[in-house]
């Protein structure tokens, strides 16, 4: 036998052996991965409810027909969680706005023109969420577009508002 053969058994065999060890090796760490403690938990575990109200306060700040350019405030829409009081859970709000595609809406948390401004259809809350049974104050600001047509005087254009909520988790 030429001293090329042997290399080549004594390569295989090598080969071997660490192909062995690594499938033993991993076959014995994968099989302890399986063996865990299990014991149910004594007790009852319910969900919780999670509800709003939202009411208006107050009136528009011009209750007159609006002309291109001019602009008119919301009254104040006052959105309360009211079904998880005494717990510690943690909200935010979606408000989204839709109107005529001739006005031009702001969403406010507080007062229009001072408050907080929202982007509508994006979540918001402070810092850490709003605490359960707490109240937001949201006013919209709406401005008649300067190239609205004429084929709109005498028109109700009045907006909506839809607001959602949800947890959040802190």
């Amino acid at each position: 036998m030429s001293k090329r053969d042997e290399g080549v058994t004594r390569r295989l065999q090598w080969i071997s052996l660490l192909a062995a060890a690594l499938v033993l090796g991993t076959g014995t760490a994968a099989a302890q991965a399986f063996w865990r403690a299990e014991t149910p938990l004594s007790g009852v575990v319910s969900s919780g409810s999670f509800s709003l109200t939202a009411s208006w306060s107050g009136s528009w700040s011009k209750t007159e027909p609006l002309f291109p350019g001019e602009t008119s405030d919301s009254p104040t829409l006052r959105v309360t969680e009211t079904g998880a009081a005494g717990t510690t859970l943690r909200w935010r709000l979606t408000p989204v706005v839709s109107a005529s595609p001739h006005l031009t809406t702001q969403l406010y948390a507080g007062s229009c023109g001072s408050g907080v401004p929202i982007d509508s259809g994006s979540p918001y809350a402070p810092l850490g969420g709003y605490s359960a049974g707490e109240t937001v104050n949201l006013c919209v600001r709406v401005t008649v577009k300067t190239d609205a047509p004429t084929t709109l005087q005498g028109a109700a254009l009045t907006p909506t508002i839809s607001v959602t909520a949800e947890q959040v988790v802190q």
